[in-house]
């Protein structure tokens, strides 16, 4: 759908029809004021100050002052009769006077009413520009906001405060204009993440499907030629072997990629499940688990959550076999885990942070350090940690590590890792990645803490 000029600039003349809108608000009662006050000026003066309804009372007061004085009236009434007759005199001027007053003010009111008007029409005119470019701006910058949010494009990046005087609700919607582009943004990338990993999750069931059709009929071949009495191809059938379990392992790597986990969740003691992993490696000089001395339950499921950590712990293991790096010296499996990081309960802990504590093993820099497994209670989470002084991971491949494609590995799948984060998601948890500060990579698993199962005794052993 395309989108018109107005739709591409619409508040092109945003501007003008506040600046008029505003000032004709201001002019338009001014100037009804300014015509209703001369008429009524003009009628009350017509009214009040008029020499003609005086002259008459002064003609009429005169006629009767003559005829008293023609009579044979008393002195006092003659006296009276000259004083309201100097009265009237008196008020005629007066009136005469006011008649000039009054003719003046109507003719000068209106001229001195338009002189204000115009005074008052600058004033408005300088406010209302002000007030409309004040108004018009940002809402002209939130409308191509809008258009940019819409077509997709990126928003301005921030500069802080809005401009001086800028209406507060002017930065309340950039505000949100930002977070609205801000979750549109991230929930792109969600969706695209997630049709890219049901795409690979189907494409894998398919390949899991085709490779282990003809697995069987090959792994017995291979073990006939394994043991065959010819040392050559005793050799090259024992080859064959070993490619036909990789190529099983791969196949069952595929067949679970986007498969949820399936079965009721339970509570899950980490501390116990660590323990018996590390029992089953069989690892004592190359695995450290520092474990607290309580139980740590989560809400899960066994199976996935073992998956979980033998593969983040066969992968330091391999790290740590990588030519060049530090060979693990002898070490005792276990001991106990520091304290839990200083977080208040039912907080989150920092997830971003490498630094590494103090480490007396390898303080000296003389024996190197195993892999090393830490389970702590951070908050209201389960945090297991797991280092090795393998070479790290480069910085350009730490986001791409958990795609499904992706693998540095000559023999790797690319599909353990994406493993490890669809079942730490699946139970409501997250995964990161990073490099330990004085050298080799760090996992941390991050799990909602539960309570004990019902019947728990926690002094059982």
């Amino acid at each position: 759908m395309g989108t018109t000029r107005k739709d591409r600039d619409p508040p092109a003349g945003l501007r003008r029809r506040l600046f008029w809108s505003l000032f004709l608000s201001a002019l338009i009662p001014a100037v009804l004021t300014l015509v209703g006050g001369s008429l009524v000026l003009r009628e009350l003066v017509a009214q009040t100050g008029s020499v003609g309804p005086w002259a008459a009372v002064a003609d009429s007061g005169r006629e009767l002052l003559d005829l008293i004085r023609g009579s044979e009236a008393s002195a006092d009434v003659t006296a009276a009769a000259e004083r309201h007759r100097q009265v009237l005199s008196e008020s005629l001027r007066l009136s005469q006077i006011y008649a000039v007053v009054g003719e003046r003010i109507i003719f000068l009111t209106p001229l001195a009413g338009l002189a204000l008007l115009a005074l008052v029409g600058g004033v408005a005119a300088l406010a209302t520009r002000r007030l409309a470019s004040g108004l018009a701006a940002p809402a002209e910058e939130l409308a191509e906001w809008i258009r940019k949010l819409g077509a997709g494009e990126p928003l301005p990046s921030s500069d802080g405060a809005g401009p001086r005087g800028e209406v507060a609700e002017f930065r309340t919607l950039r505000s949100g204009l930002r977070d609205a582009a801000e979750r549109l943004e991230e929930a792109h990338l969600r969706e695209l993440e997630q049709a890219r990993a049901r795409s690979w999750a189907d494409m894998a069931r398919r390949v899991a499907h085709e490779i282990k059709n003809p697995l069987m009929p090959m792994r017995m071949a291979a073990e006939r030629v394994a043991g065959a009495q010819d040392p050559a191809l005793a050799e090259a059938g024992t080859i064959l072997l070993e490619e036909v379990h990789r190529l099983d392992e791969l196949a069952r790597a595929f067949s679970q990629f986007g498969r949820p986990v399936e079965g009721p969740a339970a509570a899950v003691d980490l501390r116990e499940l660590l323990q018996g992993l590390g029992r089953r490696l069989g690892l004592d000089d190359a695995l450290v688990l520092e474990l607290p001395p309580e139980p740590v339950w989560v809400l899960g499921h066994v199976e996935a959550l073992e998956r979980v950590f033998r593969n983040l712990v066969s992968n330091a293991l391999e790290a740590q076999a990588v030519p060049g790096t530090p060979r693990p010296a002898g070490r005792s499996a276990h001991r106990p885990a520091p304290g839990p990081p200083s977080t208040p309960e039912g907080a989150d802990a920092p997830t971003t942070s490498w630094e590494d504590d103090g480490d007396p093993w390898n303080g000296d820099g003389q024996e190197p350090e195993p892999v090393r497994v830490r389970l702590v209670q951070a908050g209201n989470r389960a945090r297991v940690v797991i280092t090795d002084r393998g070479p790290g991971i480069d910085p350009a491949f730490l986001d791409r590590i958990w795609e499904p494609d992706f693998t540095t590995r000559r023999k790797g799948t690319g599909l353990g890792l994406p493993l490890v984060r669809q079942v730490v998601e699946h139970h409501g948890g997250r995964v990161s990645a990073g490099n330990r500060r004085d050298g080799g990579a760090l996992f941390q698993v991050d799990l909602p803490r539960t309570g004990p199962p019902m019947g728990f005794d926690e002094g059982t052993p």
